[in-house]
């Protein structure tokens, strides 16, 4: 005869299939389990403060060229002055748990021959390629917000960088009063750019196409599942089975349930349930007020790399958080 137990865990079961059956999820994505880590000094997250020289940082990638090498932007809040140029990029190295300067002529700004409005995020298609988010609209009114395609630097050439492209495009449903919504977070996914609004809750929305003659409106994917809001940053695992996402004081990593999905199915399917692992970044070592703006994978690895503006950078290994 079955135990109280047994029938309470019956009822239970009954209870999650019906809830299912009523939302036409797989009960399995109801009951994903969460991992939050706890900020400690011996959880394997180190902080180098002032670690981002240039200060006002707000994107950041890993280079597929240059191993190790990450590229970030800095946002309109950062000053413009002689050897930080507010409309470069900026590039450094992560090797030994430690920061330090890119090699080369990636020690020096690159600057990009275009004006830099409100850069907030950083990307790299398949090829290579950086993506600069000209996407940023604290005030709800712009109607140029664009991305940028620009080959990567040359560690052993001198000279502005080469913009491909430029991709300007409008949300399909701005807020009342708005010309558009704010945006700090994206990413390239099938070398198809996906911007995610900084709201509440946070909406991932697509490019349905690339067309550098014209405005394209962007197509709404899905909310992100958890309660995610208010993103500053975000970045696609090489191998697409994770997608990191950030506020300015939590880390969020979301887990793919079949990373061989393509294209738009594999966005909704990395959004579809909770972050699998919530990473509170207020711990030793760190400035305070935290303030995280960027996240980037190393290419090729789980480990990540986030930057905030205050020049602190983050480097948060995969063990650190995936245990």
């Amino acid at each position: 005869m079955p135990n109280r137990s047994h029938r309470l865990g019956a009822v239970l079961l009954g209870a999650l299939l019906a809830l299912s059956a009523c939302s036409g999820r797989d009960p399995a994505a109801l009951t994903t389990p969460t991992t939050t880590v706890r900020g400690t000094s011996g959880d394997g997250i180190t902080v180098q403060r002032r670690g981002f020289g240039a200060g006002g940082g707000s994107g950041i990638v890993a280079s597929k060229r240059d191993p190790g090498v990450f590229w970030a932007v800095r946002d309109r809040g950062a000053v413009g002055r002689p050897g930080r140029p507010q409309n470069a990029l900026y590039a450094f190295e992560v090797a030994g748990g430690r920061v330090g300067p890119a090699p080369g002529s990636l020690a020096s700004p690159v600057e990009l021959p275009v004006q830099a409005h409100d850069w907030e995020a950083l990307g790299r298609d398949g090829d290579g390629n950086l993506w600069v988010g000209d996407i940023g609209n604290n005030e709800c009114d712009r109607v140029d917000t664009a991305l940028l395609k620009v080959r990567e630097p040359d560690s052993a050439a001198d000279g502005p960088a080469t913009v491909l492209a430029t991709y300007r495009y409008r949300f399909p449903d701005p807020p009342a009063g708005c010309a558009g919504r704010n945006a700090e977070a994206m990413f390239l996914l099938d070398n198809v750019p996906y911007v995610i609004d900084k709201a509440s809750p946070s909406t991932l929305y697509r490019f349905p196409e690339l067309d550098p003659r014209g405005t394209v409106t962007l197509e709404r994917v899905g909310t992100l599942a958890g309660g995610v809001a208010n993103l500053s940053g975000a970045d696609l695992s090489t191998d697409r089975s994770l997608l990191a996402v950030d506020t300015h004081t939590t880390l969020y990593v979301y887990r793919s349930s079949d990373p061989e999905l393509r294209g738009e199915a594999l966005a909704a399917d990395l959004i579809a349930r909770p972050p699998r692992w919530t990473i509170p970044l207020d711990r030793p070592g760190a400035s305070t007020p935290v303030n995280v703006e960027g996240v980037a994978f190393a290419y090729g690895s789980h480990d990540l790399t986030l930057l905030a503006e205050n020049r602190d950078v983050f480097l948060v290994p995969a063990g650190a958080y995936m245990g």
